[in-house]
C-alpha cells in the first residue's frame, strides 16, 4: 500500500515534465487504467502486461543511455567527469550507520531489503506457487536476478550520464527542475527532444514501469486482503473473484489519496525504501523468529512485531519531519552553477562541500534509511525473544512442533518429540479470471 504511490507519483511526475500536465491530473487516470486491466483481466493480465511494459522500460533506458553518452562524447568522458566530480566512490568503508552512503550501507542494507522482497514478499510468493515446482520456482528466481542485475546497471549508467552533462550547472539549483526526481526527463528532453517519437518512447518506459509494479502491487494485495482478513465478513453468494475486483479498485482509488503524502517526501528513492522499510522489516523479522527461534510463541510474535512496526514508522516519520523542518539535513555531495550559460533568477544555496546535519535531530532520525529493514528485523527479533521467554511457554512445550517449518540448523536445539508431519495445502488465492 505504501510502495504503490510512489510509482504511480514518479510515472506522473516524469509525465509532467515532458508535457506540462499537472502531476494530480495524470495519476488519476494511470490508476484508472491499471485498475481497469487488472481487475478485468486478473493474474494472466498482468503477468503478460508487466513482460511487454518491460520491454518497453529496458528500450527506453537503453535509447537514453546510448544517446546521452554519444552526445558527451564516449563513457571515457562521461568516467573522467563523474571521476572529478567525487562520485565514483566504490569502497566507503566509513562502518558509521548515521552516513547516508556507504559500501556497507549498500551491501548490508540492500541485502536485507531484497530478502524481504523475494523471500516472504507477497507478489514474489504469488508467483513462486503459480509455477508446477520448486525447481522452476529457483529458476524464475534467477531469472529475476539477471535481469534486476541489468536494470540497475542501467540506472547507474544513466546516472553517471545526468551528472556529466550537468556537472557544472545543476538544473534544481538552476530552478530548471523542482525536484532531482525530474532529471532524467529532462536529460532526455535536451539529449533527444528533436528526436520525433523519442520523448515519446521514455514516457512510454517510465509509465510501462509504474504500470508494472502497481497492477503486480494490486493483484497481490488484493488477494490477501480478500483471504487474510475479510474472508469471514464477506457474503458467499457472491464470487470471490467478484469481492476482489472491488477491493482492487478500492485500494487503487486509497493509492491516488496517498500520491499526495508521497508527493511531500523529498526525493522518491530515499521515501520508497523508507516507507516500504516499516512493514517489510517487521515482516521479514517475523518470519525468521518463527524459522530460527524454537523458543518464540504468539506472544512473543506480537509484540515483536507491534514495537518494529512503531519504532519504525516513528523513526521513518520523524525523520521525515526533522528534514521538512530543517532540523535534519543529508549529507550529499555538492553541485555547481559555475557553468550555467542561460539568464535566470536562482539563489545558491548550498555551500561548496557536503552539507552538515543540524544537531537538533535527534541522533536516531540519522541513521541511513537503507538500514531501516535491517533494524526491523533486529527489533522483532529481540523483543520476541525477550518476551517469548518472560511469557507462558505451554502452547511450545505441550504440542508437537513440526520439523519442516524451522530452518535445519536449529533441529538439534527442537525437542525430542518435534515431528515432521505433513502440512496441509495451501490456500493460494489469486485471480482465476477464466475460471470465475
Amino acid at each position: 500500500m505504501l510502495y504503490i504511490p510512489v510509482v504511480i507519483y514518479v510515472a506522473a511526475l516524469a509525465f509532467s515534465q515532458v508535457t506540462g500536465i499537472n502531476v494530480h491530473l495524470v495519476t488519476p487516470v494511470t490508476c484508472i487504467v491499471c485498475i481497469f486491466y487488472t481487475t478485468m483481466g486478473g493474474m494472466r493480465a498482468v503477468v503478460w502486461t508487466d513482460a511487454l511494459q518491460t520491454v518497453v522500460m529496458v528500450s527506453a533506458m537503453i535509447f537514453v543511455m546510448v544517446l546521452g553518452a554519444a552526445k558527451l562524447g564516449g563513457w571515457g568522458q562521461v568516467w573522467e567527469i563523474n571521476e572529478a566530480g567525487g562520485r565514483l566512490q566504490f569502497f566507503n568503508m566509513d562502518p558509521d550507520p548515521f552516513q547516508r552512503q556507504t559500501f556497507w550501507t549498500a551491501l548490508i542494507g540492500i541485502y536485507f531489503m531484497f530478502l524481504a522482497d523475494c523471500a516472504i514478499g507477497q507478489s514474489f510468493v504469488q508467483r513462486y506457487l503459480s509455477v508446477p515446482d520448486q525447481t522452476t520456482a529457483i529458476k524464475t528466481v534467477w531469472i529475476f536476478a539477471i535481469g534486476l542485475s541489468v536494470t540497475l546497471l542501467l540506472s547507474v549508467a544513466n546516472g553517471l550520464l545526468l551528472y556529466a552533462s550537468y556537472a557544472g550547472c545543476d538544473p534544481v539549483l538552476a530552478k530548471r527542475a523542482s525536484k532531482p526526481d525530474q532529471l532524467l526527463p529532462l536529460f532526455v528532453m535536451d539529449v533527444a527532444g528533436h528526436i520525433p517519437g523519442f520523448v515519446g518512447l521514455f514516457v512510454a518506459g517510465v509509465f510501462s514501469a509504474a504500470l508494472s509494479s502497481m497492477s503486480t502491487g494490486l493483484n497481490s494485495l488484493s488477494g490477501v486482503l480478500v483471504s487474510d482478513l475479510l474472508s469471514n465478513v464477506l457474503s458467499k453468494k457472491i464470487s470471490t473473484g467478484y469481492w476482489l475486483r472491488i477491493v482492487t479498485a478500492v485500494v487503487g482509488f486509497v493509492c491516488v489519496a496517498l500520491v499526495y503524502v508521497v508527493e511531500n517526501m523529498g526525493v522518491i528513492l530515499q521515501g520508497m525504501h523508507s516507507l516500504n522499510g516499516i512493514t517489510s522489516g517487521t515482516m521479514l523479522g517475523l518470519f525468521l523468529l518463527g524459522i530460527f527461534c524454537p523458543k518464540a510463541n504468539s506472544k512473543g510474535a506480537l509484540v515483536g512485531s507491534a514495537v518494529s512496526l512503531c519504532s519504525l514508522g516513528f523513526i521513518v516519520f520523524g525523520a521525515q519531519y526533522s528534514r521538512n523542518t530543517g532540523s535534519l539535513v543529508d549529507n550529499v555531495l555538492p553541485v555547481s552553477v559555475d557553468n550555467c550559460t542561460f539568464t535566470t533568477n536562482f539563489t545558491l544555496s548550498q555551500s561548496d562541500g557536503l552539507k552538515q546535519e543540524s544537531e537538533e535531530a535527534w541522533l536516531i532520525f540519522k541513521i541511513s534509511f537503507r538500514y531501516y529493514t535491517l533494524l526491523g528485523v533486529l527489533i522483532v527479533l529481540i523483543v520476541g525473544n525477550l518476551v517469548s521467554i518472560f511469557s507462558d511457554s505451554q502452547d511450545i512445550k505441550d504440542k508437537p512442533i513440526n520439523r519442516d517449518l524451522f530452518c535445519p540448523l536449529v533441529h538439534r536445539f527442537l525437542p525430542n518429540k518435534a515431528e515432521e508431519e505433513e502440512m496441509p495445502e495451501t490456500n493460494v488465492l489469486m485471480y482465476q479470471h477464466n475460471k470465475e
